[in-house]
């Protein structure tokens, strides 16, 4: 028996460096008979959007090459498509993975059959991994078909977090930075200090915590105090509710020394808490050029990095509100910057849930303020462009806190 249908969930099991393969109908209920299989495949791709059938055994010798390099990998897959020219593109809903077969067991063994079939079980893997990802703490996404990339190494970088809301995602997201090993991490607390958040601190004693009082100052004037406090050539930004993927640092430094860019981001991986969905967002790779073209969603801020040179020179964040200062500042840069480019790669995963600055009524995508603000911004945008306004006499100039407020390494 072969794979049937891709609207559908289609397992493969097998063994490493074996061809023989394995084609349970129910994998819930399934126990391997006199067989060890090592790693497991679920193949569904989104019923609206083309694609090309992949060869399995060309996918699978792809991924035990990815497992050669670490056995813990968490590979999500998606089928590779052309990124688009000028804003931010919502693509294909996303479903399929693999990963060692155990662990898998292990993952679902608290779900229930018609929980996990129902709905988007990668969804739900990705959501029991961000509670608990003691056993995965490399996520990978690979867009079909993939080459295994080559290893490199990053130096002097430093990774930046502000935080405010739910402690937890904060604790998710720097069990997933314990293989950033050459990083120098710096979290910034924008909300009252609690028992919880001193233990976090001492579990995490090689991250740098400071506090911010009086609170909130939002996140722009934390980013702003972490890269002063910082000495990372490269600048990582981070947010603390979405998850990196484990080559993403990597991966974004050497393609920046590759393409001589000094801003860049990458696709987001888009975990949706409201419709319990999975999808890929892809975005321009040129951004320069998008936005030559005019004040476009080209790129997204916490997915980016940024050399410390072109940080200062773009005059660093604004601060004078708590959200929208990262649109802000791309469009600023467009006229200071001579690259700024999103790498073809999914490396970041951001979530959608309740709470976020960008969910919430007042402050969310879509909302008056933002409409209002993007109508500002855009219109000086075309006017500098045509040479008919000067940047510092605009409203994309950069402008400072007018709040008082006291930074405390923790």
């Amino acid at each position: 028996m072969g794979l049937i249908n891709y609207n559908y969930y289609n397992v493969v099991l097998w063994r490493k460096n074996s061809e023989h393969r394995c084609y349970p109908n129910d994998i819930l209920n399934f126990e391997p008979d006199g067989e060890d299989y090592d790693y497991l495949l679920f193949l569904k791709f989104d019923q609206q959007q083309s694609y090309s059938i992949p060869n399995i055994d060309t996918l699978i010798a792809s991924l035990e090459l990815v497992y050669e390099a670490d056995e813990t990998n968490f590979v999500v897959l998606t089928p590779k498509k052309k990124a688009p020219l000028y804003t931010a593109r919502e693509d294909e809903f996303v479903y399929s993975f693999s990963c060692q077969f155990q662990y898998f067991k292990k993952l679902v063994s608290s779900f229930g059959k018609t929980r996990v079939f129902s709905g988007n079980l990668l969804f739900e893997v990705l959501e029991q991994i961000s509670k608990d990802n003691s056993r995965s703490k490399r996520i990978l996404i690979r867009q079909i078909p993939f080459e295994v990339s080559r290893n490199v190494s990053v130096t002097n970088y430093s990774i930046v977090i502000p935080h405010r809301g739910d402690n937890q995602y904060l604790r998710n997201v720097l069990s997933f930075l314990t293989q950033a090993e050459e990083a120098k991490v710096y979290v910034g607390i924008d909300q009252g200090l609690t028992d919880e958040l001193v233990k976090l601190t001492k579990d995490y004693a090689h991250v740098s915590f400071y506090s911010f009082m009086p609170n909130p100052v939002g996140p722009y004037v934390v980013r702003n105090r972490l890269i002063d406090l910082s000495d990372g050539e490269l600048i990582f930004f981070q947010d603390s509710d979405d998850i990196p993927c484990s080559d993403r640092f990597e991966r974004i430094s050497d393609y920046i020394k590759e393409s001589d860019c000094q801003l860049c981001g990458s696709h987001e991986l888009s975990v949706d808490y409201y419709e319990r969905t999975v999808r890929a967002i892809r975005f321009p790779i040129d951004v320069t050029a998008a936005l030559n073209d005019g004040p476009w969603h080209a790129l997204l801020h916490p997915a980016s990095a940024i050399t410390r040179r072109a940080f200062y020179d773009c005059g660093k964040l604004s601060e004078e509100r708590t959200f929208g200062n990262d649109t802000k500042f791309l469009l600023n840069s467009f006229f200071i910057l001579k690259s700024v480019k999103n790498i073809d790669e999914f490396l970041y995963i951001r979530k959608r849930h309740p709470g976020a600055l960008t969910t919430s009524p007042d402050t969310s995508i879509g909302s008056e303020i933002r409409r209002n603000l993007a109508y500002s911004w855009n219109n000086d945008f075309e006017c500098i462009r045509n040479g008919i306004l000067k940047l510092e006499n605009s409203s994309l100039q950069p402008e400072g806190s007018k709040l008082t407020f006291e930074v405390k390494k923790m």
